[in-house]
């Protein structure tokens, strides 16, 4: 099983879990276009979307998938469709919620060939602590001093009340790294507020396994 990554941030956000046969897409906010060129055109594979909520560079496209009858999880819009509305195989789907200005739900994912993967993303933390977890992907927005640098106050606080500080970050990836955690994969990066290297080193020496970092064209083994 593959992670692809189509795109991760302000400019729209959408991942792959893939193998030969199956595909979850995570995330619309990339043109549906793209993903099928990521698939060799071979949307058959693709077992439904999973979508954490309304906001365009998340959701933008997902009328799209909705109109071809791909099954459809986004319950922060009101969509539950298909396969995707309980808990089925060949993906395993729970949500819980995150911590944003609209609705949106984090998805804890399970898959025979992964193990579990969790997929948090546009929330200031999160309030729960998993068991288990074999791949993390999560939000890593912004570090505290580079927002000081960056914005006025007014706007520093919208900002840290929907996203997810770096310390933030790295407190919740201590508290859930075991030794079954294979991959972490820090997402939605800030173009003027992130360090990519730094944010890179720092979680890496929290943790044994792979770091890496969202960005178009990523792809790494599960």
């Amino acid at each position: 099983m593959k992670l692809t990554c189509l795109g991760s941030g302000s400019a729209g956000n959408c991942y792959l879990l893939h193998n030969e046969t199956e595909c979850l897409v995570i995330e619309a906010g990339i043109p549906f276009k793209e993903v099928k060129k990521a698939l060799d055109f071979n949307i058959s594979k693709i077992v439904g979307i999973v979508v954490s909520h309304e906001h365009g560079d998340h959701a933008k496209y997902l009328q799209e998938y909705i109109k071809v009858g791909i099954p459809v999880m986004a319950p922060s819009m009101g969509h539950v469709t298909g396969a995707l509305s309980a808990i089925s195989k060949p993906f395993a789907v729970r949500t819980f919620p995150l911590v944003h200005d609209v609705s949106c739900t984090g998805f804890l994912i399970e898959h025979s060939e992964i193990g579990r993967l969790l997929f948090a993303t546009d929330t200031e933390y999160i309030r729960y602590k998993f068991k288990s977890l074999n791949h993390i992907m999560i939000e890593c927005n912004y570090s505290q001093e580079l927002l000081n640098q960056s914005y006025h106050e007014g706007l520093q606080e919208r900002i840290k009340l929907t996203h997810m500080e770096f310390n933030t970050c790295k407190d919740f990836i201590r508290a859930n790294q075991s030794h079954e955690l294979k991959t972490v994969c820090l997402m939605h990066l800030s173009d003027r507020t992130s360090n990519e290297t730094v944010f890179q080193k720092d979680v890496q020496e929290l943790v044994e396994c792979p770091v890496y970092m969202a960005s178009k064209g990523l792809e790494y083994e599960l």
